[in-house]
């Protein structure tokens, strides 16, 4: 599967459920349901923290505990 199409997929599923904590074990799930090889944690970590970079997802928690949650929009925007 192309980082493209997983990254799809990831942006998706954070959409349909914001308030969900996202860590690679959930995303190495979600990519198997959508009838896909389970990437090497090190993949979904990576796609993790690309959304994150791009604004989508906020980083929370140790390193050894990391997980994400939807960024929510703030400033009354609608």
């Amino acid at each position: 599967m192309s980082a493209q199409a997983r990254l799809e997929i990831l942006r998706s599923a954070v959409a349909e459920q914001p308030s969900r904590r996202w860590t690679s074990r959930v995303v190495q799930r979600l990519y198997q349901q959508h009838g896909h090889d389970v990437p090497h944690q090190r993949t979904a970590k990576n796609d993790l923290a690309l959304l994150a970079r791009q604004g989508l997802l906020l980083v929370c928690g140790p390193e050894n505990g990391r997980y994400y949650l939807m960024r929510r929009l703030s400033g009354g925007a609608r």
